[in-house]
């Protein structure tokens, strides 16, 4: 007989209106994993709330102009659907989504499985590259709600798997039709504080990592850079910031940009008001001919058949 098995695909999840841009802050900075209030728990409360009620009203604009709010929840579940799809064959295997800082969220989809009895359990966060502000950050947040059912198997990371790589790499040929000459391309990942490096993520280390794998089955003539985006805060985070490169870029002669956001799998907020809004008006007020942005990879087959491949492996 075999075993019933959960399929979680992990994201941190975004507000799907206006209406729960301020609860979801709250939750992203209650985080513990990322931030560090004083005070312990009491602290932790206060201060998130705080954060919280200061940033909605320019948070909600930001998602106002992207449509009212984030599609992160609705790819996340097209992506689960994709793979329910591969195993439709095999009814012990459900594929469930789960979010750290919104609906469904960790602690709801662990009352789910421990209701219906789950014997094995494949935890797989949507981040190609592991940091302790995302992947850990989510098995941390297992723990914490799953700590008496099965212990669940761990997928960390999956930026090195080549068919992943050719499907980041197809977004960008995808997008090069439309140039009049060879565009420079710009990876743009998700920065992270610097003194998380400093203790030792390997972040940053994977995402440069994973511009060469991309870059390998990409057009030699291409040329290519790495910047940063989504600071927040006033610690020093990773660099350089996307700001800094583009105005590099430009002063170096460079007329024509294609960005690709190698940090993400689906589309949200850093991807469709940050890189299609704010840094396409940057780039155009910075002289610019041409300012494209890739697509993230969301459900193309070869992403799917990623996800699929990571979890028959576990299973075996």
């Amino acid at each position: 007989m075999q075993m019933r098995t959960a399929v979680i695909l992990a994201n941190l999840g975004a507000p799907g209106n206006l209406d729960e841009v301020k609860p979801f802050l709250k939750q992203l900075f209650s985080d513990p994993d990322i931030f560090h209030f004083p005070f312990g728990k009491p602290g932790q409360a206060f201060f998130s709330s705080m954060i919280a009620t200061l940033r909605a009203p320019k948070s909600k604009k930001f998602y106002q102009a992207i449509g009212g709010g984030s599609p992160l929840a609705a790819n996340t579940n097209a992506q689960a659907e994709a793979l329910k799809d591969r195993f439709k064959d095999q009814p012990e295997i459900k594929v469930f989504t789960a979010q750290r800082y919104w609906h469904p969220f960790i602690a709801e989809i662990a009352d789910e499985i421990r209701a219906d009895g789950f014997e094995r359990i494949i935890l797989l966060p949507l981040f190609p590259h592991y940091s302790s502000t995302t992947t850990l950050s989510i098995f941390n947040e297992w723990s914490r709600h799953g700590a008496d059912l099965p212990e669940p198997l761990l997928i960390e990371r999956f930026y090195l798997i080549p068919e992943y790589n050719q499907a980041c790499a197809d977004r960008i040929l995808e997008s090069l039709p439309g140039f009049e000459s060879t565009p420079h391309i710009l990876f743009s990942a998700h920065s992270i504080p610097a003194s998380r490096v400093k203790a030792g993520d390997t972040y940053v280390d994977e995402i440069r990592e994973n511009t060469q794998q991309i870059m390998a089955k990409l057009p030699s003539e291409l040329k290519h850079s790495l910047a940063f985006q989504s600071k927040v805060g006033p610690v020093k985070w990773v660099g350089p910031p996307l700001q800094n490169e583009l105005e590099r870029l430009i002063n170096a002669g460079v007329e024509q940009v294609l960005v690709y956001p190698i940090s993400f799998v689906s589309e949200h907020l850093e991807t469709l008001f940050e890189l299609d809004i704010e840094f396409a008006e940057l780039a155009h007020k910075l002289g610019f001919k041409r300012f494209v942005r890739a697509s993230t990879v969301q459900t193309s087959e070869k992403f799917i058949d990623v996800l699929e491949n990571l979890v028959r492996e576990n299973l075996e």
